[in-house]
């Protein structure tokens, strides 16, 4: 849902803009954007006359795909782990087991009987979607034109979305270069700009089964549904006329959804949006807590033609015509910590750097695949707290939970208030260094362990730069005005642990780079003078091989 002011001289656009300039990256509450708000959506109806027999409630055996149930019905991974005290073991098996990526969850039979080449699109979506937050992307990131361009020109995708904004993140998975305003939007207003793109419908009947053939196959993966209040509308007085609208009327605002995959023999499609627009028969976490999350239905065998407790109708279905090519290598643009708490007390056992979700290219999806059937779950609560990482000055931003319940089911929460800092226990996320993990475990030095000797360092990303191991060994220094591949390599792994480095990984040891240097010194007790020294390459070095952080030669 989006309130918007629409501009009548570009009807085939629509403009989001409001009376008052807006900051970028300003959070809703501030500079005039409205809170949030998570309003209780009443379930979907199917068309009048339709039988309820035919079936809206499914099955589980009838479900098509669904990456968060799916990771569900996998078997519990095996362990070597002989108990709980363990924690730091336990968190070496998960931080590895999210890296592993979805192959397990792919090759179930919820996926395998799926044979439909717009199968790799659908796979893409929920790989890099299912689980993001329901939020505006440009709290965080700025213009949707920019996100549009960032996804499609670096494969850079944000890890907050709404309906419309999600919608238009998906297409440019498949090389849609997001159009004027990099938003395919919703409201009166987008369904003709989403039809330039492609044939368009505004007439057709609820029930699928009713359809004419023709019309059903040129429905495609991509397809867009469409709903909106009418306009004209008043509120606060406004009426709709000339060239603006009233906040919130069918001309700016309303809802758009799109068809994640059709069914392989029957008239059914899978339609992907949130949790609470299409209230689905299948129980989750996320609408237990009321929570908007982006998330797979069932098989829908029908159209809701309302939304919204009825006041937004059914417009259309427009589909988007040929997009290009299915992007890879996608990553988001994130980071994450994991947080090992007793459940008899809720006391922090262990808490891990912060790692870029971006350097690692680790979706939501993978963190909580690595959680289900978590070792000695019943006693210990891993979560994975994923944050924004923002371009903008409040960078550390809480997004969303993956946590293991008692029984080993991975479950997603998020709430509104979450992204205004608003996140349970923050002292246990929010600290700047990783927690000494307790028990018995020998997997991990402890954080005061001698220094390494010479040619020692053991995390990937350092020991291969034969200047570090050098510094590691006490021969020499780097500081500010040097340049070259050492340089880079302590960018890269300041980064790969969350610490933000102004300018980027550009090899030259400027301002960002000291700036960043003294905030992980002061983070791990060491003098903040700002240099890469035996202290600080020894440092780094620990973090990084104890957080897997490692990043590849290259990458």
């Amino acid at each position: 849902m989006t309130d918007r002011l629409t501009d009548e001289r570009d009807p085939l656009h629509s403009i989001a803009r409001l009376d008052q300039e807006i900051p970028a990256d300003a959070l809703p509450g501030e500079g005039g954007l409205p809170p949030w708000e998570d309003v209780a959506l009443d379930p979907a109806e199917p068309p009048e006359g339709w039988l309820l027999s035919r079936g809206s409630a499914l099955s589980p055996a009838d479900s098509p795909p669904q990456l968060v149930r799916t990771v569900n019905l996998l078997p519990f991974p095996e362990h070597d782990i002989p108990s709980p005290e363990h924690v730091d073991r336990i968190a070496e098996l998960l931080l590895a087991r999210a890296r592993q990526g979805l192959g397990d969850v792919f090759a179930h039979p919820d996926y395998a009987r799926i044979d439909d080449p717009a199968e790799a699109f659908a796979r893409t979506v929920a790989e890099h979607q299912t689980g993001i937050p329901y939020t505006q992307p440009v709290y965080f990131y700025g213009p949707q034109a920019r996100v549009a361009k960032a996804i499609v020109d670096a494969g850079r995708y944000p890890l907050v979305g709404q309906c419309q904004q999600a919608v238009t993140t998906a297409l440019c998975f498949y090389g849609w270069d997001g159009g004027t305003y990099g938003d395919i939007g919703s409201g009166l207003d987008a369904q003709p700009y989403c039809e330039s793109l492609g044939k368009g419908w505004k007439q057709v009947p609820f029930a699928l089964e009713e359809w004419p053939d023709e019309l059903w196959e040129q429905i495609t993966v991509g397809s867009c549904l469409f709903w909106s209040a009418p306009c004209p509308t008043t509120r606060g007085g406004l009426t709709c006329s000339g060239a603006k609208h009233a906040l919130g009327c069918g001309r700016g605002s309303g809802h758009v959804a799109m068809v994640l995959r059709k069914h392989p023999t029957e008239r059914k499609w899978q339609l992907w949006d949130t949790t609470t627009s299409f209230n689905d028969p299948g129980p989750h976490a996320a609408v237990a807590k009321q929570s908007r999350m982006l998330w797979e239905s069932h098989w829908w065998s029908w159209i809701p033609k309302a939304l919204s407790g009825g006041a937004w109708l059914f417009r259309g279905i427009a589909r988007p015509g040929s997009l290009g090519s299915l992007k890879s290598q996608l990553a988001p643009r994130g980071r994450a910590r994991l947080l090992l708490r007793r459940r008899s007390d809720r006391k922090l056992l262990f808490r891990s750097p912060w790692i870029s979700m971006e350097q690692e290219r680790l979706p939501i999806s993978w963190l909580f695949r690595a959680l289900r059937g978590a070792p000695f779950h019943e006693l210990v609560e891993p979560t994975f707290c994923v944050n924004s990482a923002s371009d903008g000055p409040r960078d550390n931003r809480p997004l969303l939970d993956c946590s293991c319940d008692p029984k080993g089911n991975a479950t997603m929460s998020w709430r509104p208030s979450q992204g205004l800092h608003d996140r349970p226990g923050k002292a246990d996320w929010s600290g700047d260094a990783p927690y000494p993990a307790g028990g018995n475990s020998p997997s991990r030095p402890p954080v005061d362990s001698p220094a390494p000797a010479a040619g020692a360092l053991s995390s990937a990303l350092l020991a291969r730069r034969p200047e570090l191991q050098r510094i590691a060994a006490g021969d020499g220094a780097l500081e500010e005005g040097a340049k070259g591949p050492a340089v880079a390599a302590i960018q890269q792994g300041l980064l790969a642990l969350g610490i933000h480095v102004q300018g980027g990984v550009d090899g030259d040891f400027g301002e960002g780079t000291r700036l960043a240097i003294q905030a992980f010194q002061a983070s791990h007790a060491l003098e903040r003078d700002g240099a890469v020294t035996r202290a600080l390459v020894q440092a780094l070095d620990r973090a990084l091989a104890a957080a897997g952080a490692a990043v590849a030669a290259g990458h």
